[in-house]
């Protein structure tokens, strides 16, 4: 296995990448979600959430090697960990991205999401009694739920940081203090808030 080489100005870019990247993952299952395409909006609200869990977790490496003057072995195996390990990259998301009384709803929730991801994504069978799941079983409550949850997030994050109320880092905060991002995401909060008002088509 090659050596994982890294580096502060490395990680720093990696982690930028990561939130822009799950921004753009966000809007795009808003857009699904208003093609009533609900699966698909559904389990890529769930993989933005990893893009933001893991550029969490690499804040932390940042922040705890700057204490150690550089990186360790360990650092790198967990970054390793993190470009493939969902549910670390999920956990890190629901303990970072919410206040402690939400968290405790949505750390019992995402202990199922990687399978509801899955099941959002391909046909398979259940354990147990072997019945068949797919796609399709996805409601429209519960992607609009999902999609919503991580606009509500942003917007109390983005408006938390241009008043003073919250601090982060720096990667984070200036991704937090893009104006123009904050429009689309209160634009896709009324289009949301719109979708609960509409009943689902059969």
């Amino acid at each position: 296995m090659s050596t994982l080489k890294v580096s502060f100005r490395k990680l720093g870019d990696l982690e930028f990448e990561c939130y822009e990247n799950a921004i753009r993952l966000h809007l795009d299952s808003v857009l699904l979600l208003r093609a009533r395409s609900f699966p698909s909006a559904f389990a890529l609200s769930v993989i933005a959430s990893e893009e933001f869990g893991k550029g969490f977790a690499i804040e932390e490496i940042i922040y705890q090697a700057r204490f150690q003057k550089g990186f360790n072995d360990r650092d790198k195996e967990y970054l390793r960990a993190l470009l493939s390990n969902h549910k670390l990259k999920q956990r890190w998301f629901v303990n970072h991205a919410f206040d402690s009384p939400r968290s405790k709803r949505l750390i019992k929730k995402y202990q199922s999401i990687q399978n509801d991801k899955n099941n959002a994504l391909y046909v398979g069978l259940r354990r147990g009694n072997h019945h068949i799941v797919g796609p399709f079983s996805v409601s429209k409550s519960k992607a609009l739920d999902q999609v919503q949850t991580i606009n509500d997030a942003l917007i109390r994050l983005m408006e938390g940081t241009l008043s003073g109320d919250f601090g982060f880092e720096e990667v984070f905060d200036h991704v937090l203090r893009q104006r123009r991002i904050l429009k689309k995401l209160k634009m896709a909060a009324v289009a949301l808030k719109s979708m609960h008002d509409k009943p689902a088509r059969t």
